[in-house]
């Protein structure tokens, strides 16, 4: 059974807003972008390696589907691996479209709605997620500083995101105490499975923009890809923006003119980099988005 055709009334005209929403926050970013530009960068990168760029940011989804199956508390409804993959992406496509933390909310309402887990199962799992990544991202952050000198914009920000993180899980840690379905904190051997599935995440994320750079040719140590990676999420790390366009760019490409990168050559690396990651990153979700869409539609007509 589908899931449009499983929904009741209230849950499909959701799904349309939502639906709506991400189809008009595409357009907005869509029109914000220079095509030409990118067109014309396009035309000088090697295809091959941009390709590898989208299959890494496509595995994001599948690590991720493996995260959230992880972070489920025990007790819940079981729910497919491709149902799951399915709600990641469509998560991903309202994450990456809908700025100041709406596609984060809209994302735990898919997770609740259609991922046979109760609300406090869905916003347990959320939370754990943004521990799960907060985690990854400040210990990506100090190795970063371990290989290569930090700018002194990026040293401030992992600061905040450290203190930030260390917040949030003493926070979880002690809801933990009376909340069953945080209880995942308390065992490592579960805490460890949901971290690897995170972890891939981040080093296909991270091989998608050294794939990237090699399409144009540019030749850079593991440890300055890194620092380009450390700076596209933490620039990142508040949506401010659709699909974080301008930020992501200006993320980059700072990372890039510090480490010597040509002002042009940096923004052609920064400009395809966003494009290759958000291909998938939206492009799957709104896929089925669609799909149950259109399908409704067919089955309402019948």
């Amino acid at each position: 059974m589908s899931l449009v055709a499983a929904l009741p009334r209230n849950d499909k005209i959701v799904r349309l807003a939502v639906f709506a929403a991400v189809t008009v926050a595409i357009i907005v970013a869509a029109r914000r972008l220079d095509w030409p530009r990118a067109i014309q960068l396009l035309a000088t990168a090697r295809p091959a390696w941009l390709l590898v760029a989208v299959l890494s940011n496509t595995i994001i989804l599948i690590c991720w589907a493996l995260f959230w199956r992880a972070l489920r508390p025990r007790g819940e409804g079981p729910v497919s691996y491709g149902r799951m993959f399915e709600i990641v992406s469509a998560s991903s496509s309202l994450m990456n479209t809908v700025p100041f933390g709406g596609g984060h909310a809209s994302s735990v309402v898919l997770l609740a709605t259609h991922g046979n887990i109760t609300q406090r199962g869905a916003v347990s799992v959320f939370a754990l997620d943004q521990l799960g990544e907060g985690v990854t991202k400040v210990s990506l952050f100090l190795l970063v500083g371990f290989l290569v000198p930090l700018p002194t914009w990026m040293r401030a920000g992992t600061i905040s995101a450290a203190l930030a993180v260390g917040i949030l899980f003493i926070v979880l840690m002690v809801a933990s105490r009376w909340a069953s379905e945080l209880a995942i904190l308390k065992s490592w051997r579960r805490s460890a499975t949901a971290l690897v599935s995170v972890v891939g995440m981040k080093l296909f994320q991270a091989l998608a923009i050294a794939a990237v750079q090699h399409a144009f040719g540019v030749d850079l140590s593991a440890g300055a890809t890194m620092l380009v990676f450390a700076a596209v999420i933490l620039g990142t790390m508040v949506p401010l923006a659709p699909g974080n366009l301008g930020t992501y760019e200006a993320s980059a490409f700072l990372a890039y003119r510090y480490l010597g990168i040509a002002p042009e050559q940096a923004l052609s690396l920064a400009i395809m980099q966003h494009a290759c990651f958000m291909l998938p990153s939206v492009g799957i979700g709104y896929v089925f988005l669609s799909r149950h869409t259109l399908l409704r539609r067919a089955i309402a007509s019948r």
